[in-house]
C-alpha cells in the first residue's frame, strides 16, 4: 500500500503561489500554527485565504506578505480587538 502521509515540508510544498487556501481551527482555537509558520518559512505569495472566523494564523500570513486576498465572516482576535496585520493591510487598501 502506497504510504500516504507526507511530512509538513512536502504537505506545503504541494501548495502554489495564488492558491485557495482554509486552515481549519477558531480564533485562537485548534489552529495549525505549524502548517501556518511553514507555509511562510517556504515563502509561498498571493495566496487566496478563505474561512469563517479566522484569526491568528490569517493574521500572520497577511503579516508575512502571503495573501492576496481574505473572505471571513469576522476576522479578529475575540476580546482582544482587531487582527493588527489585517487592520494595517486593510487601512492601506492591500
Amino acid at each position: 500500500m502506497k504510504e500516504k502521509l507526507v511530512s509538513l515540508e512536502e504537505a506545503v510544498g504541494l501548495i502554489k503561489d495564488g492558491d485557495l487556501l482554509t486552515l481549519g481551527g477558531v480564533c485562537f482555537h485548534r489552529v495549525p500554527m505549524e502548517l501556518v509558520r511553514e507555509i511562510i518559512r517556504q515563502g509561498k505569495k498571493e495566496l487566496r485565504i478563505v474561512d469563517r472566523e479566522p484569526a491568528i494564523g490569517f493574521d500572520l500570513l497577511i503579516g508575512a506578505g502571503a495573501v492576496k486576498s481574505v473572505r471571513f465572516a469576522m476576522l479578529g482576535f475575540e476580546l482582544l480587538g482587531f487582527a493588527l496585520n489585517f487592520r494595517r493591510a486593510a487601512e492601506e487598501g492591500k
